[in-house]
């Protein structure tokens, strides 16, 4: 696949981007100490896919016409959307639900989606409108960075 020099700009900006993405604070809210193995595994692997699906929808702010193409190549070129077999990835399935989930909203609310993970990686707590209040302004942290990172190049 032939990138156009936009999309190798917009490729390299988001990976340093995303291999400078540090989830301990969001690990933090969650409650999810030095033990809890294979709820951090899950939480790792749900706030990746949101990044990801954050990072489209900042395509689509400041590439209308064009983010969808953007988001489909970046994913064919670093084969994130298919495996070997041809089958959809569980990273793939999973941003697409939180493109779902942020297309409900777009950037004028993360609640739904912070209720999401909520409800994906807590157990029953009494916090839970806190932690989801929290995940929300953490979840728009997270979008102003990819945005701002996004139009300053």
């Amino acid at each position: 696949m032939q990138m156009t020099p936009i999309e190798s700009d917009l490729f390299e900006n988001f990976d340093a981007l995303l291999g400078t993405y540090n989830i301990s604070n969001e690990l933090t809210v969650l409650g999810l100490g030095k033990f809890s193995f294979f709820r951090k595994k899950k939480a790792k692997h749900e706030l990746i896919a949101l990044f990801y699906a954050l990072w489209k929808l900042a395509l689509k702010q400041s590439f209308p016409k064009d983010h969808e193409l953007y988001f489909t190549n970046y994913c064919e070129a670093k084969k994130l959307d298919k495996d070997a077999a041809g089958n959809a990835t569980m990273l793939y399935r999973s941003v697409e639900v939180y493109n779902t989930l942020l297309a409900e909203q777009g950037t004028k609310n993360f609640s739904n989606v912070a209720d999401f993970l909520t409800d994906q990686l807590v157990k029953d707590s009494d916090r839970r409108e806190h932690i989801t209040l929290k995940l929300a302004l953490s979840i728009r942290s997270t979008y102003n960075v990819i945005f701002q990172k996004l139009i300053s190049n």
